[in-house]
């Protein structure tokens, strides 16, 4: 593969590796924050306005911007039982199609959360709180993860395309 393809893999890599960190740091803010507010709430009689949506944005954020991290890793739930049912050969060729079907949805969704986002901000949405924070800020960080997934997906479906073609070429030329 080209230079630049794997200087842009490894970039890709340390971002969602990077993110995968911020998602962390917000769980932990966020379990500050809910103690906090029990403190708050029925230690000292007083409650906080802001506590509950600030949280639900944290861990909103903490799903979504952690999902590149968690594909990249390959840390999500599958189908392992087919592994051992399958040839290698074919295994490439379900994990690639199951992977092409993923990265057209997390592109179809990526891109209807984009559009929402930018209608949340034109018209100016908020929660219907006391505190009132803008709802751009949820869907923003829901359309980056989605957006870090599709990539993540396109730098996987590549390297997996090209192995196995490799794979196919070499067993091709082995074979008597």
């Amino acid at each position: 593969m080209h230079t630049a393809w794997f200087a842009f893999r490894r970039l890709i890599n340390r971002f969602n590796a990077l993110m995968g960190l911020v998602a962390g740091i917000s769980i932990v803010v966020s379990c500050v924050s809910i103690s906090n507010e029990v403190v708050w709430r029925y230690y000292l009689k007083a409650p906080h306005t802001w506590s509950l949506e600030f949280n639900i944005f944290l861990l909103i954020g903490a799903t979504f911007l952690a999902a590149g991290y968690t594909q990249m890793r390959r840390a999500h739930v599958g189908t392992e039982v087919l592994d051992s049912l399958m040839s290698a050969r074919w295994n490439r060729r379900r994990i690639l199609f199951g992977d092409v079907l993923s990265f057209l949805l997390c592109a179809f969704i990526a891109l209807k959360v984009w559009q929402y986002t930018g209608q949340a901000w034109r018209e100016g949405w908020a929660t219907d709180s006391v505190w009132a924070p803008p709802l751009w800020i949820p869907y923003s960080m829901m359309g980056f993860g989605m957006t870090l997934l599709t990539v993540e997906y396109v730098v996987q479906i590549v390297e997996e395309a090209v192995a196995s073609r490799h794979v196919d070429r070499t067993a091709t030329h082995d074979a008597p």
